[in-house]
């Protein structure tokens, strides 16, 4: 339990009134009236008064907070549960409460709290509690921490005010927005949601390469009398091996790749880079639409691994909840050097960059595996300029970068911060047919 820190003051009517006291005992002493005198304690002991009043009256709580859902995704909304509770032996008396947000405007609108009654088995589950409720709509990803809850105590007269702060702030875990991609040519899946099924074979005839000898308690409907006739003994069809195509995201994540890093604290309203953002909501869109589509997805950072964890469980792991509160926490890094280029990998690759430099793109035109789909997303950060100019599509990445990249077998989609994330995914389809017909 975090201790509760107080604040005990006068109101501005209650200075007011502290003010004219002592206007009325200078000018009782001036003047000589001893009624003025009585007026100017009898000011002064008001404001006085009820700053010992709601100093005793200052609440003695307890705060638990429950989240529903305790996980959500940026844009949506959730609900706070509080249950306050009277620790003291005294009766509470009727406050105000909020609860601190770590965004604008810093917390939650006023409330009546009830009065509560004390502590103890007389009283214990009636009236000794309370349950407060708020919605709460996290602004973007992040883990973000909740509370402390604030309660201000008055006086009747509204004199002198009483300011606590209590409850040790609790984490909710925020999520970036999964987009609904649409079907595209990157397909690795049947209907029927199974990945496809690929027969190795091995030089030579194909009904060698997929019999072997009758074992014992082998079923009579997987003999192979083709191969049975021409071997002499008793032949059985082997299983077909089910191989899950792959795909590779390359994330850069380096701040030195995002030109618009710097602005105002990520806790708040806007963003440490909107051109990462856009990153962040597109990987983990890609992501699990690539993986819901059968693909074996690995990820691959510019910067020091921050989704590490997802390797280690097998290649055929996924826990998609555990991926995106991962991704609740992912941010740019500060260190400049390049990871080491891992090995290439049959299947697409799809990498989202912000502003490449040299060093990025002579990493990234290695990445590329011949035969298979490249496609490179430049983002770019958008400026005064691009905010009356809207259209998808018109931003030029620099041409030195696309051209580079282009030689090295990339496909590359320049979009900005504030671009649609399906239209970015359907260009992929766009673009490839237009090769296709430029060839």
């Amino acid at each position: 339990m975090r201790p509760q820190r107080a604040r005990v003051g006068l109101t501005r009517r209650g200075a007011v009134f502290l003010a004219a006291a002592i206007v009325a005992c200078v000018a009782a002493y001036s003047s000589g009236l001893r009624e003025l005198l009585y007026v100017g304690i009898l000011l002064a002991a008001m404001p006085l008064g009820a700053l010992v009043l709601v100093w005793r009256a200052r609440p003695n709580l307890s705060v638990t907070r429950t989240f529903s859902p305790h996980i959500l995704e940026a844009g949506s909304g959730a609900t706070v549960t509080m249950h306050v509770q009277n620790r003291s032996f005294r009766r509470s008396a009727r406050s105000r409460w909020r609860d601190t947000l770590p965004w604008r405007p810093g917390t939650t609108p006023d409330a009546d709290l009830p009065a509560l009654q004390p502590r103890g088995a007389r009283f214990s589950g009636r009236g000794n509690a309370a349950s407060l409720r708020y919605e709460l709509r996290p602004p973007r990803r992040g883990v973000f921490a909740i509370g402390p809850l604030g309660v201000d105590v008055a006086d009747a007269l509204g004199l002198a005010s009483s300011s606590l702060t209590t409850g040790a702030p609790q984490p909710i875990v925020v999520t970036p927005e999964v987009v609904a991609l649409p079907p595209t040519g990157l397909r690795g899946a049947g209907g029927d949601g199974e990945a496809r099924l690929v027969q190795r074979r091995a030089a030579g005839d194909d009904d060698d390469s997929i019999t072997r000898e009758y074992r014992s308690g082998d079923a009579m409907r997987r003999v192979h009398w083709r191969a049975t006739a021409r071997h002499g003994d008793l032949m059985v069809r082997q299983e077909e091996q089910r191989t899950l195509p792959e795909a590779r995201i390359v994330v850069d994540t380096r701040r030195v790749g995002y030109r618009d890093a710097g602005g105002e604290d990520f806790g708040g309203e806007g963003a440490e880079s909107e051109a990462f953002e856009w990153v962040v909501r597109m990987l983990a869109s890609v992501a699990t639409h690539l993986r819901r589509s059968g693909f074996v997805v690995t990820i691959t950072e510019t910067g020091p691994p921050q989704l590490g964890s997802l390797d280690r469980k097998g290649r055929r792991a996924w826990n998609e909840e555990e991926f995106l509160v991962d991704l609740a926490s992912f941010e740019m890094v500060y260190d400049r050097s390049l990871a080491r280029p891992s090995g290439r990998r049959a299947g697409p690759t799809i990498a989202l960059l912000g502003a490449a430099d040299e060093a990025t793109l002579d990493w990234l035109a290695d990445q590329a595996v011949p035969g298979e789909l490249a496609v490179a997303y430049l983002v770019h950060a958008v400026t005064a300029v691009d905010v009356i100019n809207r259209s998808f599509g018109v931003t030029r990445a620099p041409l030195e970068a696309v051209e580079r990249l282009t030689d090295a077998g990339w496909l590359v989609i320049p979009v900005r911060a504030d671009d649609d994330h399906v239209a970015a995914w359907e260009a992929i389809v766009f673009e490839t047919g237009r090769s296709r017909a430029g060839a």
